[in-house]
């Protein structure tokens, strides 16, 4: 209960992040209102994102809420990283705590206070970003890889495709369906369940099989939006009345993708990757971090992969793998440490698990022993009552504020604009008067520049049929 209010207490503020004002807030509202809606990519490119992530929180957004709720998926993520880290805490006090135990611990509090502290996230935390969840799953993955590993000889089924191995698979669809951002989860735990163990035709078949099945609601689902089935990439468009064009597709996904146009041409006669990574380093101030840790994971390689050899633990590769994998992945795509922060900090947090393990853990499940003996309350955990008594500390100063009394109970309503009627062809539309062309809460259909060759798929039925080109 404690932990609730203190989350709600955080995550009721005014939703700010431009992003859910451009096209977060606008797709949850007509999956709310209408569902797949065909060809909604003529009416606005970013509308054509498909995204798991909102299709959750449309149920949760009905029009009277006014979008005082569409922060509440990302309210419920942190909750639940905080009582995960808080139950792997506990554990951790114990004799019987295992690294994966520790990488979690430390992985939550590290991307936890990342998007509380930290000016960026904090306000993309609020909000019904996808980033968020992606993030989260990141660690959640790697930490299911480690518990994998551990059980793989004390756990022994009668079929030995169902082996734990393919729950970080099933995980990472799930964050592919929500943000292609996790594409390299879905590589890396497609490998480690066909190689983790001995490969067989079996597992093979059995894993593909899942992967489709899983995959086929999204997929639809962006053929439906903008015939393009992982939209924004030009990869796999159809030809559909209402689909986007590869070449459309490719030019959004250059918006954020397309990193090596963000500064402009270089300077005639200088290095041009040098002079790119040295506007990018000076340009974001996140750059810092993000080299950082990069540079920390390369020199914690040699550490990780003796201590994997030496405890015949091979889920340290796979962990360092997908760190590799996905950094270079976003480094690649869009260095932007919202997109890349979990798969940053994934060796940091797998180096600092291991030494705390090594060095610290005997004598931390030491002293805890003395204490409860000391204080024969051995049917407690005084590790849990403190930590309670910490956020009810917290929590009840939080609330001394009137303001976040006055929003625990009904959060502020998404940022209202104003709007003009506009029309083209026969679809009339509604747009806003703002330099950003936010449309936030205003009126379906909202948009600030739709295809100038749209029409409605089936005017006596309007928007809700959808829409497609004008031959």
């Amino acid at each position: 209960m404690t932990l609730s209010v203190g989350v709600a207490a955080l995550t009721t503020r005014q939703v700010t992040w431009i992003d859910t004002g451009l096209y977060h807030y606008g797709a949850i509202r007509w999956l709310s209102e209408f569902g797949a809606v065909p060809g909604i990519a003529l009416l606005s490119k970013q509308l054509g994102f498909a995204s798991a992530w909102f299709a959750l929180a449309a149920p949760l957004n009905a029009v009277f809420l006014e979008g005082r709720a569409s922060a509440v998926t990302n309210g419920f993520v942190i909750f639940l990283a905080s009582l995960h880290c808080i139950v792997c805490l506990t554990q951790g006090f114990t004799k019987k705590s295992k690294i994966s135990d520790w990488f979690i611990v430390f992985f939550l509090f590290i991307v936890i206070s990342g998007s509380v502290a930290t000016r960026l996230l904090s306000t993309v935390l609020i909000s019904p970003s996808p980033d968020i969840p992606v993030i989260f799953l990141t660690g959640v993955v790697a930490w299911v890889i480690l518990v994998s590993s551990d059980s793989i000889n004390s756990t022994q089924l009668k079929h030995p495709v169902l082996y734990a191995d393919l729950i970080p698979l099933i995980l990472a669809i799930g964050a592919t369906s929500i943000k292609l951002t996790a594409l390299p989860l879905l590589f890396v735990t497609s490998l480690v369940y066909l190689f983790g163990r001995r490969f067989s035709s079996r597992r093979f078949l059995v894993g593909s099989v899942v992967s489709i099945l899983l995959l086929l609601p999204i997929l639809f689902f962006g053929a439906t939006n903008s015939g393009c089935l992982l939209y924004p990439s030009p990869l796999l468009c159809l030809n559909l009345p209402w689909a986007i064009t590869s070449h459309e597709a490719q030019a959004l996904g250059e918006v954020t993708r397309g990193w090596g146009s963000w500064f402009g041409p270089p300077p005639s006669q200088v290095n041009s990757n040098l002079w790119l990574f040295w506007q990018w380093f000076n340009s974001i101030s996140s750059s810092k971090l993000i080299v950082l840790l990069v540079g920390i994971s390369i020199a914690s390689t040699g550490y990780v992969i003796k201590e994997s050899r030496a405890k015949q633990n091979f889920s340290y590769c796979w962990i360092l793998i997908l760190a590799f994998v996905g950094s270079a992945f976003t480094l690649s795509q869009a260095p932007l440490l919202r997109f890349g922060i979990g798969y940053f900090v994934l060796l940091p947090t797998l180096l600092t698990a291991i030494l705390f393990q090594s060095q610290l853990q005997v004598s931390l499940a030491r002293i805890t022993n003395r204490l409860l003996s000391s204080w024969q309350v051995k049917k407690l955990q005084h590790q849990s009552l403190f930590i309670s008594l910490l956020l009810a500390a917290l929590v009840g100063t939080s609330l001394t504020s009137q303001g976040v009394r006055s929003r625990l109970l009904l959060p502020p309503r998404v940022v209202q604009v104003e709007v003009v009627e506009k029309q083209i062809n026969d679809v009339t539309y509604f747009s806003p008067k703002n330099q950003k062309g936010a449309c936030w809460a205003a009126e379906l259909p909202c948009t600030n520049q739709p295809d100038r060759a749209i029409r409605l798929r089936n005017p006596e039925h309007g928007v809700q049929a959808g829409f497609s080109r004008q031959l």
